[in-house]
């Protein structure tokens, strides 16, 4: 099933990057590059420690009280938003231009 989505994603960044090529506007592909290129340096330093041998590992370090309260915290904020969607709309409403009026 994952190797059927990531073709999905490859030939859909694959269109993406053909179409801006194509209409002229090349910085697009820029843009399109460097966030594939971001998102595997990313994905490398996440999974590089993880995927390395317990010896090669890095000493975790205990984590202050502090932070990990605004870990908690972002992260009920994120199942809230996730739960009551359409109660965050009227925040994305703000400065939007009402029927009949014009800019």
């Amino acid at each position: 099933m994952e190797s059927s989505e990531s073709a999905v994603r490859i030939a859909a960044k694959w269109l993406l990057l053909s179409a801006a090529i194509d209409s002229g506007q090349w910085w697009w592909g820029l843009v399109i590059l460097a966030g594939g290129l971001l998102t595997g340096g990313y994905v490398f330093r996440v999974l590089g420690p993880a995927m390395a041998s317990p010896e090669e590992r890095p000493s975790c370090a205990p984590v202050a009280r502090s932070g990990e309260k605004v870990a908690l915290a972002l992260a009920l904020v994120s199942v809230a938003l996730g739960l009551l969607p359409f109660a965050s709309f009227g925040l994305v409403q703000i400065g939007r231009l009402g029927p009949g009026m014009a800019p």
